[in-house]
């Protein structure tokens, strides 16, 4: 009996059971097919991310459908570069729009996978997240350009996360995008109307002369060989580095004679700047100048104010230039 039983055993593993196996097949190669699919759906999504990310609309608008022009209404375009390769935006408002969008990563819900071989339609969740604009536009009241809310953006730990189910559909061997619309989401910022300042010198209060032989009445100096150069700060200037260099210069014929230009200064959350310049002799009478450079934006402030000498005769017109050390721009 034993034998007997062994014997149908082996029998039946042996034989087919009626659609079992073909079933399985089928099973088998579907699966296959929807792995394939998702996988050239996953890199599809990569590729529209990044498309998404760089604001790039025609590339986008070749993994759609449809041309997706409710995501170029709000998308924040700039401009193709011009031949010398540069690219040249007044909007400020467009570049941080542009600088959020470069921060979108995504996830994509590998669960949340949904195809239909016979439709030729296919869904997937995927998590965008960009930085979180809002707590970075908080930080100050002003800021030095867009460059200056890019670093603070980037700075940024906190994201904004949205889930969008995104859908495709199967034309000839591409899986294109058929909503993409639902994109709009990513560029739709509620962002504030900022403030930008156009170079640190927005953040002087005021600015005097001091230091011996000083006459606030006359803006003028006497009998001195000291130039000292006071900027007071508002409270914003601490929150930033700044980089300049201080010039004195005298004004003669046919052009103004740069006597003293300093190295570049780091000065690291400055709450005002003090400025002195001194020379071993006093002065010779005549007209001047004491500047700083921002060397970032190349602007130019300063004071302008005469220095009189009661050892010499009064000059009433300026003294005629001696060896230029250097070439000179006149001074605004």
């Amino acid at each position: 009996a034993a034998i007997l039983i062994l014997a149908n055993v082996i029998s039946l593993a042996s034989c087919t059971v009626p659609g079992k196996t073909e079933v399985t097949e089928e099973t088998i190669d579907e699966e296959e097919k929807r792995s394939s699919s998702e996988e050239r759906i996953y890199s599809n999504i990569e590729k529209i991310t990044a498309d998404i990310a760089n604001c790039n609309f025609e590339d986008l608008c070749l993994r759609c459908t449809t041309t997706p022009y409710e995501v170029l209404d709000v998308m924040p375009v700039i401009e193709e570069p011009d031949a010398d390769g540069n690219i040249h935006v007044s909007d400020n408002m467009l570049l941080i729009r542009n600088m959020i969008a470069t921060t979108i990563t995504c996830k994509i819900d590998e669960e949340s996978f949904k195809g239909s071989l016979v439709d030729k339609k296919y869904t997937v969740d995927v998590k965008f997240s960009f930085k979180d604009y809002e707590k970075v536009s908080g930080l100050r009241d002003r800021f030095l350009g867009a460059a200056d809310f890019n670093s603070l953006l980037l700075e940024q730990p906190c994201t904004v996360d949205k889930v969008l189910t995104l859908e495709f559909v199967k034309q000839d061997r591409h899986y294109l995008l058929s909503n993409p619309e639902i994109l709009t989401e990513l560029y739709d910022y509620d962002l504030p109307e900022l403030v930008f300042m156009k170079n640190c010198f927005d953040m002087i209060e005021t600015s005097y002369m001091a230091g011996p032989g000083w006459d606030t009445n006359t803006e003028s100096f006497f009998d001195t060989n000291t130039l000292e150069f006071h900027i007071v700060l508002d409270h914003q200037a601490r929150e930033y580095i700044w980089q300049y260099v201080y010039a004195v210069s005298e004004e003669t014929t046919p052009e103004w004679r740069h006597i003293y230009t300093s190295d570049i200064i780091v000065d690291k959350y400055p709450t005002e700047i003090n400025l002195t310049y001194t020379q071993e002799e006093n002065f010779s009478t005549g007209y001047y100048c004491f500047v700083i450079y921002d060397v970032q934006s190349e602007q130019i402030y300063g004071w302008e104010f005469s220095i009189i000498n009661t050892e010499e005769p009064m000059q009433t017109t300026a003294t005629t230039t001696t060896a230029a050390t250097e070439e000179t721009e006149e001074t605004e």
